[in-house]
Order: C-alpha cells, then sequence, then structure tokens
C-alpha cells in the first residue's frame, strides 16, 4: 500500500473517531443540563448547621417547627417532639447567623 493512501486512511480513521467523541460529549452535556443544581438566590434569617463548601453554596440543616419563608422546598422530618420542617434547598453565598 501506498503511504499516501495509508495516510488518508488514516486521517478518515482520525476524522471518525473524533466525529463518535463528539456525539457522545453533546449526548452527555445534554444529560448534565438535567441534573443542574437549582440555587435559591434568597438568604436565610439564620443557621446553625451549615453545610458550606468552597464553591460557594451551603445548604442547611437545621429543622425548625415552621419553615423559612425564603424556602422553596421544605420537608417533613419526624422527630420526637412531633413532626419538625427542614429546608432542602442550595444557597449561593455565606450561612447566615446561628438560630
Amino acid at each position: 500500500m501506498k503511504s499516501s493512501t495509508l495516510l488518508v486512511l488514516l486521517c478518515l480513521q482520525a476524522v471518525l473517531v473524533m466525529g463518535i467523541f463528539a456525539a457522545v460529549a453533546k449526548e452527555n452535556a445534554a444529560v448534565g443540563e438535567s441534573k443542574a443544581i437549582d440555587i435559591n438566590p434568597g438568604q436565610l434569617k439564620c443557621c446553625t448547621n451549615c453545610n458550606f463548601s468552597f464553591s460557594g453554596l451551603y445548604t442547611c440543616d437545621d429543622v425548625k417547627k415552621v419553615c423559612d419563608p425564603v424556602c422553596k422546598k421544605c420537608v417533613a422530618v419526624k422527630t420526637y417532639s412531633g413532626k419538625m420542617f427542614k429546608c432542602t434547598d442550595t444557597f449561593l453565598g455565606m450561612c447566615g447567623p446561628n438560630c
């Protein structure tokens, strides 16, 4: 086989492999978009049990009798003293003052 034919075949194979990788990357990006974190732009009044990350995002693990009005997703938590609530939102910024 001539070297020019071999070179053309290798180039075509490289283009094919790059096309496959591009298609897979595009598919993974579309899947990743649906898993994005929904960030609450508000700020909690106070938070004692703060889970802060270096990315600037935090969640508050406080369990209260009434959920903070800023909270979008509040879940009921069963405790010994009865039904309490916990905000499961992710916030951007620094944790509020202790409650």
